[in-house]
């Protein structure tokens, strides 16, 4: 299935690019007169590099820094293979794209190396002072066409693509670093993370057909103090690296961040169709994630969006909750041998303006991995799709999947 185009929404007229830069010039100018205070403590530096949060990730959470990182010099070399086979249960007569409304494992009885990603990066210091940074990654397999496809930026007869392409720059205010960002990013929605490796379940579930996958433009991010970070962003659009019109999208995450729970209400909108520069798209989420013990986490978001036609509004929503339980602990590794999730989504498409179907969408997903290495692992996994359209899955309402992934990241 291929990435689907966006949706509008909720007729509010106003100037998005205006208001965008706005609130990006607020937060630069609580950078430019920074009071005369003690430099942060050793303490205060360690913990602010174990909190450091990546916008770049969809998954809402902070992710520490690795110590085991393949390092060139100041540059740090990241990038994982997966290699998947998917087969659907009903055996329908074509392969390419037969399981439907799927993004990581559209293909019916076919071995594919789903996704394999390089990237090349500088991470900023997330202390307190003038620093720069870039991000430069390389996407490459099936995942491709689904996720990352863009004639700016996707060549080879579009199997591989720039997923991501960002400088960054780290600016002192009076309290905590200010980070902007200029370049293609992925999007700040959702729980589940476009490097498939890095959530429980191998396929992606069906909220992510309803909320932007990756974003060009700029963000601008700041530490409020109390496990609160605010990030701005002002982009082309949707899944765009060049804009479909003259309009701009905003877009926004008010995130807390805890220890043991990471939460983030995300909101985005603009016009996202080439013919209107007015009709809007919006939406909000949600997002929440808890590690309920060393080895139970909880994955959940709720969504809500519309988009504005001229005869209409079609409205888009849902729900999605993972939870997902470590056995066999691996003592001293920081990892389980066995990693077994349940996954349970739904989605409302009410105008089809997401999938294409006016359909209620339901998946219940199963996943067990055998975890070889810390960042190495083979995961089985079975799926089952429903459809209020009786005709949504070939001809029925149902479909079943299972597959087999394994994956290597470094």
């Amino acid at each position: 299935m291929k990435n689907l185009s966006p949706a509008s929404i909720v007729p509010v007229p106003f100037n998005s690019a205006r208001l965008a830069a706005g609130l990006l010039a607020a937060l630069a100018l609580l950078g430019l007169s920074p009071p005369a205070r003690a430099q942060d403590s050793l303490g205060d530096r360690v913990r602010q590099l174990e909190r450091e949060i990546e916008l770049e990730e969809i998954e809402v959470t902070a992710r520490r820094l690795n110590d085991e990182a393949i390092r060139l010099g100041p540059i740090t070399v990241t990038g994982y293979v997966e290699g998947s086979y998917v087969r659907n249960l009903g055996n329908p007569d074509q392969r390419q794209d037969a399981n439907r409304f799927r993004l990581s494992d559209p293909d019916h009885d076919a071995f594919a190396v789903t996704a394999a990603k390089l990237g090349l990066s500088r991470r900023v210091s997330g202390l307190n002072e003038f620093d720069a940074g870039f991000r430069f990654e390389i996407a490459a397999g099936r995942i491709v066409k689904e996720l990352y496809e863009d004639q700016t930026f996707s060549f080879v007869d579009q199997n591989i693509s720039i997923a991501q392409a960002y400088a960054e720059l780290q600016l002192p205010t009076w309290r905590a670093p200010l980070q902007v960002r200029i370049g293609r990013m992925h999007s700040w929605f959702g729980v589940e993370s476009l490097d498939l490796y890095k959530n429980p379940s191998f396929s992606l579930s069906p909220l992510a057909l309803a909320v932007p996958k990756t974003v060009t433009g700029l963000s601008a991010s700041l530490e409020l103090g109390a496990g609160l970070r605010y990030s701005q962003f002002l982009v082309n659009g949707w899944d765009r690296v060049e804009d479909l019109n003259d309009a701009k999208t905003i877009g926004g995450q008010l995130a807390f961040d805890t220890k043991d729970l990471s939460l983030a209400l995300n909101y985005v909108v603009g016009a996202e169709r080439a013919d209107s520069d007015s009709d809007l798209r919006w939406a909000v989420e949600l997002a929440a994630r808890y590690e309920v013990t060393a080895s139970t986490e909880l994955r959940a978001s709720l969504l809500y969006g519309q988009e504005e036609f001229k005869d209409g509004t079609a409205k888009f929503g849902g729900a999605s909750v993972t939870v997902s339980q470590g056995l066999l602990e691996v003592e001293g590794e920081g990892f389980h041998r066995l990693t077994a999730s349940l996954r349970g989504s739904y989605l409302r498409d009410q105008g089809g303006t997401r999938t294409g179907v006016d359909q209620a969408l339901g998946e219940v997903t199963a996943t067990l991995a055998l975890n070889f290495l810390k960042d190495a692992s083979l995961r089985l996994e079975y799926r089952h799709d429903v459809s209020s359209d009786a005709h949504a899955f070939d001809g029925e309402r149902d479909q079943d999947t299972i597959a087999l992934a394994l994956h290597y990241a470094f």
